[in-house]
């Protein structure tokens, strides 16, 4: 049986990737990028490629790079998605995962910003909209002075509700 989003999400090297890139990003003062963040987009990235009809292998995929798509925080967030897709094949090399599966979940934390990469593939794509869409007021910290918000904390802060529509017909 090969490893499966569940596995993941009980791996210790990704809890701890997790937990101190956010911690990195508190530091930065940075939005949240908790384990709220990473489960969220995981889940909506594997509801998108659902809902289009890609496999389950695929979705299976997407809730994995999903989760593991910021632990390239814990580094630095300059490149983070390309240290991200590195530590990602580091810690899924120990597992049963295919090499073109852990190349796909690579491929598609490596491409996640947009900065630096763009989708590749549906997994990635799915990865990016999943990322973009997570806006919400609480992932602002909320020990920062509006006056000192960025970009992202001003948008963030703005939404009050948010609801992904997915529309399949075109």
């Amino acid at each position: 049986m090969q490893i499966r989003y569940e596995d993941v999400i009980k791996d210790e090297a990704v809890k701890t990737y997790i937990q101190k890139a956010d911690e990195t990003l508190i530091a930065l003062g940075y939005t949240e990028h908790s384990f709220g963040h990473v489960t969220k987009v995981a889940k909506l990235a594997s509801e998108i490629l659902l809902t289009l009809g890609y496999s389950e292998r695929e979705q299976e995929l997407a809730r994995i790079a999903g989760y593991m798509h910021d632990i390239g925080n814990a580094i630095n967030r300059s490149r983070h998605a390309e240290y991200g897709a590195l530590l990602a094949d580091t810690i899924l090399r120990d597992t049963d995962m295919s090499l073109e599966d852990r190349i796909t979940v690579m491929s598609t934390i490596g491409n996640h910003d947009e900065s630096t990469g763009t989708a590749v593939d549906a997994v990635s794509a799915a990865v990016i909209i999943a990322d973009k869409t997570d806006v919400r007021r609480n992932r602002v910290r909320r020990n920062k002075a509006r006056a000192s918000f960025d970009i992202h904390d001003r948008v963030n802060y703005a939404v009050t509700s948010n609801h992904m529509v997915i529309d399949k017909t075109n």
